[in-house]
This record gives C-alpha cells, structure tokens and sequence, in this order.
C-alpha cells in the first residue's frame, strides 16, 4: 500500500490468543515478520493507541533485523513504560478499568464497548464505523499483566509523539519535555480513521522534524 508516495506496510490482524499465555513476543514477531527482509530504505515504526508501549521493541527487532529504523512514532498512547513493567503496573486506574468490565471466561469485550457510547461518536460514518468495528474482537485480560521490554535504541532512532485531541494531552507534554519531536492535530482519538490523508502528512512531517515544534 502507498499512501502520499511512501510505501506503508500494515501488520495483518494478529490473534491475541496463543497456547503458552504470551502476548507480547508473538505479536512483536508477526509485526517484524509482516516486513519484507529485501525492503529497501529508511523505516519509520508508527503505532496508535494500545500498541505504543511496544514500538520500541518493534523499532528494536527490526534494527537487529538490519533494517535503518529512523524513526519511532506514538500516536495517542501511553509511554513504554519501565523496562520488565507491565501495562497496568504503569497505570493502576487502567487496571481498576479493565477489572470492572473483564468477562467471566476471562477475556475483555472488544475494545469498542469499554467507552459506551463515546467510540460511536468519533465514527459518524455508519460504514466506516462498521468495518472498525467488524475488525475488533474480545482480546485476554491477560495481555495488559505481561511485561513489555524496553529495549534501548540507537541515538540515530528519533522519538516522535502525535496527539489527535487532547486525550493523551501529557503524553504530549512529556513527550516535548524529552525532546521527541511532537506534532498536535483537532481531533478525537480515531481521527486517523477520519482523517487519514491528514494524518499521514502530520507524520511525514514528524521524520526529521525540528523538535517541540507545534
């Protein structure tokens, strides 16, 4: 796929279920796998939401893979935490969250109805609206217990941080005090489903960057 003439590998859907409980490596690897091992030129990691904390592992897989990883972008999502950390050790409140909604064979429901009403809202496009949703399936309490790595990247590899809204607004703020490069867009949380063109340009523009430009 190439979207503002640049070549944009997306993963397939990864199921979040596997037979020895782990969530985080076979995902890491499908994601790596997913990146043709002959693809040519510099790479740039982009994640949105839940995926962010493990860009970093991405960015990582892929280097020792021998791919020129320039840059790593978070787009509305929490920080990777502390390296050996899990999801909701770095943010109890999610915790408390994802107890009250978890199902009794012990999975989440899909991850469209933990917001009520408000995921609709962002999607006024009823068919839009229906193939994100379409795509969303229950997805193991289990995930968010396992630690993540957080493995340390080559000075070469730019941090970036774009936020649609004011959700993640600190991420946004904390992103600015590291020195990532950082850019803001009008918007909710799905806007990249709304907007993609937009959004596509905003991190082009993330890629070499002045940084803590708004």
């Amino acid at each position: 796929m190439t979207l503002l003439g640049q070549e944009c590998i997306v993963p397939p859907s990864i199921n979040s279920t596997t037979a020895d409980d782990r969530f985080v490596e076979p995902w890491v690897d499908a994601v790596v796998e997913s990146v043709p091992s002959d693809l040519m030129g510099e790479v740039v990691v982009v994640g949105h939401s839940a995926a962010c904390p493990r860009l970093p592992l991405v960015a990582h897989r892929l280097i020792e893979a021998g791919h020129e990883v320039v840059s790593v972008i978070l787009v509305n999502g929490r920080f990777p935490a502390e390296d050996g950390m899990s999801p909701v050790e770095a943010d109890r409140p999610l915790a408390d969250m994802l107890d009250s909604i978890v199902r009794p064979d012990d999975y989440l429901p899909p991850w469209y109805l933990w917001w009520g009403g408000m995921v609709s809202d962002m999607l006024p496009d009823e068919e839009v609206r229906a193939r994100v949703f379409g795509e969303a399936k229950p997805t193991p309490r289990a995930l968010f217990d396992e630690p993540i790595s957080v493995p340390n990247l080559p000075d070469s590899v730019e941090m970036a941080f774009l936020a649609t809204g004011d959700m993640y607004a600190m991420g946004y703020e904390r992103a600015q005090e590291e020195g990532w490069h950082v850019a803001r867009l009008d918007g909710e949380h799905l806007h990249l489903v709304v907007d993609p063109v937009t959004v596509a340009g905003t991190l082009l523009s993330l890629v070499g960057r002045p940084k803590n430009v708004r």
